[in-house]
């Protein structure tokens, strides 16, 4: 009876963990990978090639629109203060 316990203790060791793991995966949802979107771009100025085509996961496209336009506000908002037409100003220049 001994001999036979521990043949056994050894073979559930091995087999215990794959149970388990069997059961785990089953329970896991597999992870959804987001489609692509492609953009073309258009062709530069005075190019007779067609233009480039960029594809990124529909997040990575807002976070890169997102990014564009916070930069152009930037730009925008240094060249209105450069130009002495931001809040505090005088209509008149002086």
């Amino acid at each position: 009876m001994h001999f036979k316990m521990m043949a056994f203790v050894p073979a559930m060791l091995f087999v215990a963990p794959a149970i388990a793991q069997t059961a785990t995966d089953a329970a896991a949802p597999a992870p959804v990978k987001e489609k692509k979107v492609c953009r073309r771009d258009g062709p530069a100025t005075g190019s007779i090639l067609g233009g480039h085509v960029t594809c990124h996961t529909k997040t990575e496209w807002a976070a890169i629109d997102r990014n564009n336009s916070d930069s152009v506000n930037r730009a925008r908002d240094a060249q209105m203060g450069s130009l002495g037409t931001g809040p505090g100003s005088s209509p008149t220049g002086r």
